[in-house]
């Protein structure tokens, strides 16, 4: 955080009088009564702004600062802070930026620097022309105890932000021919793909045909094409464990050397899955690392409920990968913008799809007129075709920007749009998962 180039006046509440507000900052809350205490203190030597709970769950209030920027730049809004055990910062504070109704940004994720200490940052373009006026607002809610103490908030111009561009193939389809499926990674890698995900059981899904160990031909078949081609390679197939016994439906992530860089254990077997054909729950829902971004997986039925993809966005996933037999098309935009990722599906009876976080089909990005991402720039280089040589195997890739973010309903920016996985954009003073949990228990 630089502090020849910071916007805010008054960036390390040097002035003011303790016991009261730092100069050139205003205090707001709708319910002023039971809004959190901001007042400035002096620690060591140093005057620093602090943050305390008003006793009050639903008490909420937001400091204040107006700065000038200039549209056409790129900004990073940083802040360091000490909060105690009883404070979340996810859940109680939230540090924003407005340019009055037409752009506004935040800082959505923390890491702890320290015992006590955390840090958090963001980079964003400001749209526009010429000098704006815009604010910086510091915001705590339903924070009933404990006290943040903040030195320091940083605005200062950057670097514009780069594409962070991945190219994905995902295919529809499928064939007990390895032969063909080797043809298929080939076509994908021809056209400069990244990463290439193969349909859930892509040889076929009869288990007693297919079933086979992570080195079986279906592994081997993701290891060497990976290998080759210098790319990600996914796909599931049914296993069957030799450490427990137990058979399961298991996808597996191959990275561009060919190791293996996550597997992940299907979650929701389908009824007839686990009833007929003896396939074991999952236990463990895994993120992966790439050198592109962090990755989770989802397959087939995983889909028809919520929990996957909730959790591995909050782990941090950009996209999630969805190999499956078949699939409600519908259900992807909603899975895509509610978690702020991108899905990308490989189908053995189904179409091959890629969704990006405003939940826009890449194919038909305005098919939804309710949608309003105000973002035309999160993917781009569309190709869908048949593979010469291979039929009844379809091949659909897409180029995408994973620093273009948006979500369906984009009020000039994150701060004014539906919440897209952020967890400090989560307004409830309580999740619902204990209540879920005893309803799904209940005898």
């Amino acid at each position: 955080m630089s502090d020849s180039g910071n916007a805010i006046p008054n960036f390390n509440f040097n002035s003011g009088v303790p016991g009261g507000l730092p100069d050139d900052w205003t205090l707001s809350s709708p319910r002023p009564a039971s809004a959190p205490r901001f007042t400035l203190v002096e620690e060591a030597g140093k005057k620093a702004l602090a943050i305390c709970g008003s006793g009050d769950e639903n008490g909420v209030g937001t400091l204040v600062a107006r700065v000038v920027v200039e549209g056409g730049q790129t900004y990073r809004l940083s802040v360091r802070f000490r909060a105690p055990a009883e404070v979340i910062p996810t859940q109680h504070l939230l540090f924003s930026f407005f340019v009055g109704r037409t752009f506004n940004e935040g800082i959505f994720d923390f890491r702890q620097v320290g015992e006590g200490e955390f840090a958090g940052d963001n980079v964003f373009f400001v749209p526009g022309d010429g000098p704006l006026e815009a604010e910086v607002r510091i915001g705590c809610k339903f924070m009933t105890a404990g006290a943040v103490l903040i030195r320091k908030i940083g605005l200062e111009p950057v670097d514009p932000l780069p594409e962070r561009l991945v190219r994905i193939a995902c295919f529809e389809g499928w064939t007990a021919d390895i032969a063909a499926w080797e043809r298929a990674l080939d076509a994908a890698a021809e056209h400069g793909a990244d990463l290439a995900l193969l349909p859930e059981t892509f040889t076929g899904d009869d288990v007693m045909r297919t079933q086979q160990p992570i080195d079986g031909e279906c592994g081997r078949l993701m290891t060497y094409k990976a290998r080759q081609h210098r790319m990600y390679v996914a796909g599931t197939f049914f296993h069957r464990d030799e450490a427990d016994g137990c058979l399961y439906n298991t996808g597996l992530l191959f990275d561009r050397q060919g190791d293996r860089a996550g597997r992940y254990d299907k979650f929701h077997p389908f009824s007839p899955e686990l009833w007929e054909k003896g396939v074991t729950p999952g236990t463990e829902v895994p993120v992966f690392d790439t050198d592109f971004g962090r990755i989770g997986m989802m397959i087939c039925y995983d889909s028809w409920f919520t929990d996957i993809a909730e959790l591995v966005a909050l782990k941090g996933a950009e996209f999630i990968l969805f190999p499956n037999a078949d699939y409600y098309r519908s259900l992807m935009p909603a899975r895509a913008n509610d978690n702020g990722v991108r899905i990308v599906c490989s189908s053995m009876y189904g179409t091959s799809g890629i969704w990006d976080t405003s939940g826009a089909d890449v194919e038909r990005p305005d098919a939804d007129p309710s949608r309003h991402a105000n973002n035309d720039r999160t993917f781009k280089e569309v190709i869908r075709k048949r593979i010469d040589g291979i039929e009844g195997i379809g091949l659909l890739l897409a180029t995408l920007d994973l620093n273009q973010s948006p979500s369906a309903h984009n009020w000039g920016g994150p701060m004014r749009s539906a919440p897209g996985g952020r967890r400090n954009r989560r307004e409830q003073k309580r999740l619902l998962y204990e209540d879920i949990q005893s309803q799904i228990n209940k005898r």
